[in-house]
């Protein structure tokens, strides 16, 4: 379920929080990246904190995936760098 790019959801939005986000993206007041896809600025990643998102427990972004695809996921989900959740 693609997650919609609204005042409510940038309120609940941690991406400000994570490790990877950087000062371009602060600059350019990106963030909700599951929403709005990926960022314009160049991505050094750290660590992905997107599974712990209230966004994601409320559209269930990760949900019903098993334990092998949350790994899987976990290594990989960074909308930052790979565009919104589908």
């Amino acid at each position: 379920m693609p997650v919609p790019n609204t005042v409510e959801n940038k309120e609940n939005c941690i991406c400000l929080k994570c490790p990877t986000f950087s000062s371009c993206m602060s600059e350019s007041k990106e963030g909700l990246f599951c929403a709005t896809g990926k960022s314009g600025c160049e991505i050094e990643k750290q660590e992905c904190i997107c599974e712990s998102c209230p966004i994601d427990r409320e559209y269930q972004l990760t949900a019903n995936l098993d334990l092998m695809e949350k790994m899987i996921l976990k290594m990989n989900q960074f909308y930052c760098e790979n565009g919104p959740a589908k």
